[in-house]
């Protein structure tokens, strides 16, 4: 593989239009799999991929087809001369349609479904044909006669071709077509003919910077090396020049400065700012431009962004943007934005779905460059604690933004906040989202090397590579039994690297009934580096106990409070799960709490992945872990997942309406029982009250 990188190498530098083998980057540490080498077989990541495929694509053409939501396909068919009309919805429309293909491109990659190929068919002609002669394509500007291209930044141009970019390449790599990849290619050529002499006068074109990943994207696979150079440019404009904001067209105060990340260049940054899906989609892109360049500078710059968000300004959630609005730190005004250090309030944090999903894809792409656990440690715990809370259960509703406390029909609603999940809104980039991270997150899940396979998700799959084949049985996330059982390996050592989470202290590893002769060490890979045989097991088995997390004392919101943890998974306490008449307010956690848990209906996991039964992974009839069957409105409301149960401390408050401040009256201590569920499980029984923390005694 080393040899072919180098070989790739010259002949780019020789001038060559060779494309990269998918995966391959020259200063990654761990390369993707072929795309067809994983499947979710069973278990939690299945059902979600399932979800997808059979409710959420087709659910969300529906609200595409809708003339009332912000993005709408039907702009391609007006812009295509196949229907008569007004453009509809936001600037950024188009981009969010390229989603929702890009996510039905992963799902056919896998399922090979010939009526998803059809649909995706039919909807490239359409784009193709409303495309302009010289390649130029959104349609809010095409549609409207008194806008001009590329004048105004937050028309959002570069975001909608950027996801159009992206999608074209996912396209050509599961199908071989090249439909989609023409388009996208005559695009990039018109960017790169308007930008690739530096021009000064747009040195602040730019809004959302999809177009960074897509151009590397392009240049993955195409080979052309105009794409690469087309990406760095956009990336050095970012903050060149901090002191001309008011010569941007169209500028309003949100628009320049660290709203955007255009205060200080990127190379030269040591904070993370701004716009958190802005943020990162840059951070993304300019992990992309490393992973092909190697410039040490990117990395250097990213390391400093990833330990100022992760040390001062991240939720425990792993959600990013705490500010609907506000000023950074160099005053800036802001909104979707990060804050200043330590401002991480909970009933108003933004939260964005898209600033979450940029976030895991960040921590992936940095992961790749690295091998270092703690990223992969990060993108699990956004995923099941930031990317899922924004969707309802069933697969149709969506939230933008994502609070850890929730007054119920009091809370006040901000910027697109809302008390229950929707199916189209003002502003329906989220959706996708969604949709195209959980199409293609079986590509997370394993990672190879020279001789080496990584595993960093844990659920029920199957991965077939010439290093190893191996299925993995688990029900984690409730379950922290993992099973590997490999099927086929070649003849020489290859080593297992297994991710042990940092939380997972005590973990414990078994190779055929034996204890490994590595000590799993949490926050890190544990080598297990052996000549494989068909039929040796591999046997992880990580702590699970329910844990009390503590902030640091700076983070104002949250001092002296406890929230509550269960593997990966972050908790929360929804009013529904309380007697009458007892306020989430009145709750008190002691600081020992005992905390039991309960599944509230009978695992998926307790099959395999051929349907029969495996009893290792069998669980009690059907609460399972932890006692008392679960009450009948959580498993049918809730599905499957794990509840915890102990006893909390109720001190009654009288009515607080009309009053600021009142003298202090300590209230007698009552013992209260009470459910915490999964926050990504939240808001699903109608409007409650929502806390993830909670005062402790």
């Amino acid at each position: 593989m080393r040899t072919q990188c180098i070989a790739v190498l010259l002949l780019v530098v020789a001038g060559f239009a060779l494309p990269l083998p998918a995966g391959d980057s020259l200063h990654a540490v761990l390369r993707d799999v072929d795309y067809n080498a994983v499947r979710w077989t069973q278990g939690f990541w299945a059902e979600r991929f399932e979800l997808c495929r059979t409710v959420m694509l087709s659910s969300m053409e529906q609200a595409l087809r809708q003339t009332n939501n912000a993005a709408c396909l039907d702009n391609f068919l007006i812009a295509a001369g196949e229907k008569a009309g007004e453009q509809c919805g936001a600037n950024w429309g188009d981009g969010d349609c390229y989603k929702w293909l890009e996510a039905m491109a992963h799902v056919y990659g896998v399922t090979r479904d010939a009526a998803l190929n059809r649909k995706m068919d039919e909807w490239i002609a359409v784009i193709a044909k409303a495309q302009a002669p010289d390649g130029y394509t959104s349609t809010n500007i095409q549609l409207n006669p008194k806008k001009e291209r590329l004048k105004v930044r937050a028309e959002h141009e570069d975001y909608n071709m950027g996801h159009l970019m992206t999608a074209a390449c996912v396209h050509h790599r599961v199908t071989g077509k090249d439909s989609f990849l023409r388009v996208a290619r005559r695009a990039a050529d018109y960017l790169y003919g308007v930008f690739h002499s530096k021009p000064r006068d747009l040195v602040h074109f730019g809004w959302n910077p999809s177009h960074l990943m897509g151009l590397v994207d392009l240049y993955r696979a195409t080979g052309d090396r105009r794409y690469l150079d087309l990406s760095d440019i956009f990336l050095t404009f970012r903050g060149s020049a901090p002191g001309d904001f008011h010569k941007i067209p169209g500028y309003f105060p949100h628009s320049g400065g660290d709203q955007n990340q255009d205060r200080v260049p990127l190379r030269r940054e040591t904070q993370a700012v701004g716009h958190s899906v802005t943020a990162t989609y840059l951070y993304c892109g300019a992990a992309d431009l490393y992973a092909e360049t190697g410039e040490k500078a990117l990395f250097t710059a990213l390391d400093r962004i990833w330990n100022d968000m992760t040390g001062r300004k991240i939720y425990i959630t792993g959600g990013i943007a705490p500010l609907h609005n506000g000023v950074s730190v160099r005053n800036d005004p802001v909104h979707e934005a990060f804050g200043r250090a330590y401002e991480l309030p909970n009933a108003t944090a933004y939260n964005e779905t898209c600033a979450s999903v940029g976030n895991a894809m960040w921590n992936w792409r940095m992961l790749r460059l690295t091998g270092d656990a703690k990223y992969a440690d990060l993108m699990e715990s956004v995923l099941y604690n930031s990317l899922l809370p924004a969707m309802s259960l069933d697969g149709k509703r969506f939230f933008y933004t994502n609070p850890l406390r929730w007054h119920g029909h009091e809370h006040p609603l901000l910027s697109n906040d809302a008390a229950e999940r929707w199916s189209t809104w003002k502003c329906y980039c989220c959706p996708p989202q969604v949709a195209r991270a959980l199409a293609w997150m079986h590509q997370w899940a394993y990672s190879v090397s020279d001789d080496a396979v990584w595993v960093h998700l844990y659920s029920g799959s199957r991965l077939d590579t010439k290093r190893l084949k191996l299925t993995q049985q688990t029900g984690y996330p409730w379950d922290g039994r993992v099973m590997l059982n490999i099927e086929a390996a070649p003849s020489k050592p290859v080593a297992l690297m297994l991710r042990i989470p940092s939380w997972a202290a005590g973990a414990a590893v078994r190779v055929n009934g034996k204890r490994a002769d590595a000590e799993p060490k949490s926050g890190a890979y544990l080598s297990l580096k052996r000549e494989w045989h068909t039929g040796d097991k591999v046997e992880l088995t990580l702590p699970m106990k329910p844990r009390l997390i503590e902030a640091n004392p700076r983070i104002e919101e949250v001092r002296n409070h406890l929230a509550v943890m269960r593997g990966p998974v972050v908790y929360c306490m929804e009013s529904v799960d309380l007697p009458a008449g007892v306020k989430l307010a009145e709750v008190r956690m002691p600081r020992r709490m005992q905390l039991a848990a309960e599944r509230t209906v009978a695992a998926v996991s307790d099959r395999r992945h051929d349907g029969a039964k495996d009893r290792r992974f069998q669980t009690a009839d059907p609460t399972t872990i932890g006692g008392q069957r679960p009450p009948l409105q959580l498993r049918d409301q809730l599905g499957d997942v794990v509840i915890l149960k102990g006893v909390a401390t109720r001190i009654r408050q009288p009515d607080w309406d009309g009053q600021l401040y009142r003298d202090f009256a300590p209230g007698k201590p009552e013992k209260l029982p009470v459910t915490f569920i999964p926050y990504y499980a939240w808001a699903n029984r109608g409007i409650a009250e929502m806390s993830v923390w909670l005062p402790a005694e």
